[in-house]
């Protein structure tokens, strides 16, 4: 037990773990929800108790009395969680805010998993192989990203738009997997820019946010990261940052302020947050929208949702463009489905994360939707590479977007 050091620290909320088992099982078609992990069920008949929440806190209860040891097998297992999020808000909850069970309050799940992956890095069981090459990608000078790519190459779409100046109060951090793999969302991006006159900022020296090395629990990959990317954009007259990315949101709102012990020096937004302002200024200008609407479904990624509270605002963006109707999935919100790529899954795991985003669009199906949109880079990703794999029927009936795109389509 001596070497399980940040999983000593959560031993409260292990403990807590009364072993209900809603985190596996709960179906409550009344509050919207129909189970609950998402890596159990694409499991299939091999996702018995250990791949829940509470048979992963059974484990970790073992870890923490000295009955097993941390082991690279152990890492193997540890790993096929993609830190949703979605135990958490079934722990022990009512759904009834007038009746508050403290033991919803006492554990934190996702922290409590990233608790034992820091274990695991520091013990030498982890990264993992391919979590192992995203680190030393995210690493290495001449390339600052996970993908293994050029560090100038992420900055290439830039020179199609010579109205972005290298500084400002308005900034906007790219992160990795847009520029690198959607570049054609931020060229939507730029259209709707130009459309509302409004002017940004980019610096190239930004690196990798490190949610990456986060969310594989190696903690010292940050601390220079972190230095560098808040320097850079104090150094440029950064007053608002703000990203496309939920997982460059997540980590920028939420993990570098915890990691430094203070605020930040300005304010972060999402791109929703950004644009329901645009929207609301009526500072969108649409085209004018004849025949049917579009029936369009919105995904809620994990880092933007349960992760960060983000659920209405994205909804407000879509309320506000011309020629759609917004119809919800039957896990929407708190409740709503993961799409099978955080917390490492999708790199390490690829089949486990495909068969996720599979279920994830048969749900969309059953809306009659005619879009499913969503506003995480890696969120489209996954979902597009289970939507190539899925029989062409499906490809007819439903489309992918970004909502960046989406919006881009209609001015």
């Amino acid at each position: 037990m001596s070497n399980l050091k940040y999983l000593k620290e959560e031993w409260k909320a292990v403990f807590s773990c009364m072993g209900c088992g809603d985190c596996g099982y709960a179906i409550r078609p009344a509050v919207g929800r129909y189970l609950t992990c998402p890596v159990k069920e694409a499991k299939g008949e091999e996702g018995f108790e250990i791949y829940f929440a509470r048979g992963r806190m059974n484990v970790l209860k073992s870890l923490l009395e000295g009955k097993i040891p941390l082991s690279k097998e152990l890492a193997e297992w540890v790993y096929q969680c993609s830190e949703c999020g979605n135990c958490a808000e079934v722990c022990h909850m009512s759904q009834n805010p007038y009746i508050v069970l403290p033991t919803c309050n006492w554990i934190d799940h996702v922290k409590v998993w990233d608790a034992l992956r820091k274990d695991l890095v520091e013990a030498g069981f982890a990264p993992l192989d391919k979590h192992g090459d995203l680190i030393e990608f995210m690493d290495n000078d001449k390339k600052k990203n996970p993908y293994g790519e050029e560090r100038n190459l992420k900055f290439e779409w830039i020179k199609e738009f010579p109205e972005i100046k290298d500084q400002g109060e308005l900034m906007f951090f790219g992160g990795c997997t847009m520029p690198l793999r959607q570049v054609d969302t931020l060229r939507s991006m730029m259209k709707i820019l130009k459309v509302t006159g409004k002017e940004i900022a980019m610096t190239k020296e930004e690196w990798c946010c490190g949610s990456i090395a986060l969310r594989i629990g190696d903690k010292k990959s940050l601390t220079d990261i972190i230095k560098h990317n808040i320097t850079e954009f104090e150094k440029k007259g950064t007053k608002t940052l703000f990203t496309a990315c939920a997982g460059c949101y997540r980590t920028w709102k939420k993990d570098y302020p915890e990691l430094l012990g203070k605020a930040l020096p300005f304010k972060v937004k999402h791109i929703t947050e950004f644009l329901i302002d645009l929207l609301n200024n009526n500072e969108i200008l649409f085209k004018a929208e004849e025949g049917e609407k579009l029936k369009v479904t919105y995904h809620d990624p994990c880092h933007l949702g349960r992760h960060m509270d983000l659920y209405e605002i994205p909804r407000e963006v879509l309320s506000k463009i011309p020629g759609i109707e917004l119809i919800e999935m039957k896990r929407n919100r708190k409740n709503a489905w993961c799409c099978g790529a955080g917390g490492g899954v999708k790199s390490q795991f690829p089949d486990l994360a495909l068969e996720i985003s599979k279920e994830r669009i048969r749900e969309a199906l059953e809306t009659g939707a005619d879009i499913l949109t969503t506003s995480c880079p890696f969120c489209i990703g996954n979902l597009k590479d289970a939507y190539k794999e899925m029989a062409p029927d499906i490809q007819e009936k439903i489309k992918l977007i970004d909502i960046i795109d989406l919006i881009a389509s209609k001015i």
